[in-house]
């Protein structure tokens, strides 16, 4: 049984590897507008098309000593990363959901939500199309919820998809105006609002205003150790959406055992 478990860890680990490899050119791509299916991915510096070998998830960056087969020119690190990262989420997910169709949709709820996170921290931008492809895949829990209980709404209520998708970014958006009154800032940028609309259909309404709370406690640490300890100025722009994707992460994996003790309390 044991030896089973460490297969099947072992292909879901593969599995979110590869899918991390399509994503670094989603991550690349998409801020760019051009398509993430043609051309074939080809090398940055040189431009020559990478074959099969060249694309192995992790082992190729490794083999390869993170430089480009052809021209030599170094690769980045965060191609390994971003690899790295998506194979532990989805043994992660697994972990918290095993055989269940809550697993299949985490997986593309948090490949989706990786994209989100490293295009905000490369470009300070969440682009509209992605937002409105985070609705479109939505759709998996909202059937989920019509055709038998989504476990993360909490709710049989037939409206609890509309109501999950509307208050979080209301309460965003409610934020963001408080913070421009108050401050005479604006502490968030509207992709920050709107990236609310696919996570409160995926997490529901009570789980996404938690994943709210998560983001703002953790962007409220990285703020101190970004001032205190590593002495950068006040005024520096940190981009919010990786707090968010934290946050929500987070609250899928454990804002249900949260929510249940909070009732209990």
């Amino acid at each position: 049984m044991v030896l089973f478990d460490v297969y099947i860890y072992t292909i879901i680990f593969i599995l979110g590897t590869v899918i991390g490899s399509f994503l670094n050119v989603c991550i690349y791509r998409i801020p760019e507008k051009l398509s993430i299916v043609k051309p074939r991915s080809r090398c940055g510096s040189c431009g020559t098309t990478l074959k099969p070998m060249d694309l192995i998830p992790i082992l190729s960056w490794l083999f390869l000593k993170g430089k480009c087969r052809y021209c030599g020119a170094k690769v980045s690190v965060r191609y390994l990363l971003v690899e790295l990262f998506e194979g532990i989420l989805f043994v992660l997910v697994y972990t918290f959901f095993g055989y269940s169709w809550m697993t299949p949709i985490m997986w593309c709820f948090f490949a989706y939500l990786t994209v989100v996170l490293f295009i905000d921290l490369d470009h300070r931008i969440i682009p509209n199309r992605l937002v409105l492809f985070g609705c479109v895949i939505g759709a998996m829990p909202v059937a989920y919820h019509y055709l038998d209980v989504y476990p993360l709404y909490y709710s049989h209520n037939l409206l609890e998809p509309l109501v999950s998708m509307l208050v979080p970014p209301a309460l965003m958006l409610l934020m963001s105006l408080l913070s421009l009154i108050l401050f005479k800032k604006n502490g968030m940028g509207m992709g920050d609002v709107k990236i609310y609309l696919p996570i409160g259909l995926f997490l529901g309404w009570q789980l996404a205003l938690m994943s709210i709370w998560f983001s703002f406690f953790i962007g409220g640490l990285f703020g101190l150790i970004w001032i205190f300890i590593l002495r950068k100025s006040k005024t520096d722009m940190i981009p919010f959406a990786p707090f968010i994707v934290i946050g929500t992460m987070v609250s899928v994996l454990i804002g249900k055992s949260i929510y249940i003790w909070l009732l209990m309390a």
